[in-house]
């Protein structure tokens, strides 16, 4: 680029490679000819090698344009999985929005997210985590970014961390396919139709130990009480395996949680 364009661009994302040469990249509007050729480039690889999906670190495009991009993966390889990544455009100075709000255009034709680069995962509230962290307003399936991960506190959100950097959460993955999740109706803490309260905020946000008796409603969940126990299955790295009566009460650790089966 020093030779070729000398000045007047944006530099970009870049990449020291081993051999001493540098793979960089220059910073473009994504509504111009470049997204045409992008397009093709997408259609191409989607046709001639099967590429079934693409992580986005970013976006450039309009809606228009993500519409063009899901077709063009589509019309190669149906079913093809679009993974958007962003961080806090706030702190970032990019855009100065909330990043699903910048986002929420092209949300349709997304289909995870792993927002929370830069995010303060810790010092912020259930609320934030709802609606900044989580894609659950929009319908989408979030995995978790910084670290060190609080695998407690995504579980309220249906989230975990994503298998890098020193997460592990295949032992969470398995549990959930062990009692079929994909199957199951989430129904979260913020909607008043949940049929199991704490008494207290979630307690992954308590920052000391605490101990609650859970409130059930038992109608709701079409169960007898008195044939039920309450059981927390081993998951590494999670939780100990640990059954409790209903009624009983439970202790939970500073910034951790339980994941508890209502078994007949």
């Amino acid at each position: 680029m020093c030779e070729h364009l000398v000045d007047g661009y944006g530099r970009a994302w870049h990449t020291d490679l081993a051999n001493g040469e540098v793979d960089s990249a220059i910073a473009n509007t994504g509504l111009s000819r470049w997204h045409n050729y992008y397009l093709e480039g997408l259609a191409y690889l989607s046709k001639t090698i099967g590429m079934d999906g693409i992580y986005l670190d970013g976006t450039s495009y309009d809606r228009e344009g993500m519409k063009r991009m899901r077709k063009a993966l589509d019309a190669g390889k149906p079913g093809g999985l679009f993974d958007l990544h962003e961080g806090d455009n706030f702190k970032a100075g990019d855009g100065r929005v909330s990043v699903v709000l910048g986002d929420m255009e092209l949300l349709p034709y997304i289909d995870s997210l792993w927002l929370g680069e830069i995010f303060d995962y810790e010092n912020t509230s259930p609320d934030y985590w709802l609606v900044e962290v989580s894609g659950i307003p929009f319908g989408l399936y979030g995995d978790m970014l910084q670290m060190p991960i609080n695998p407690w506190r995504g579980m309220l959100f249906g989230m975990s961390g994503r298998y890098w950097s020193g997460a592990d959460p295949q032992y969470l993955w398995k549990f959930w396919d062990d009692f079929g999740i994909k199957d199951a109706e989430m129904i979260g803490w913020w909607d008043p139709k949940c049929p199991v309260w704490t008494g207290e905020a979630p307690g992954a946000w308590d920052h000391w130990p605490v101990k609650l008796r859970l409130r059930i409603d038992w109608k709701a969940l079409g169960l007898d009480p008195a044939k039920v126990k309450l059981v927390a299955p081993e998951i590494p790295g999670f939780q100990l395996a640990t059954t409790f009566a209903v009624g009983d009460e439970i202790p939970v650790e500073a910034g951790k949680g339980w994941l508890i089966e209502a078994r007949e």
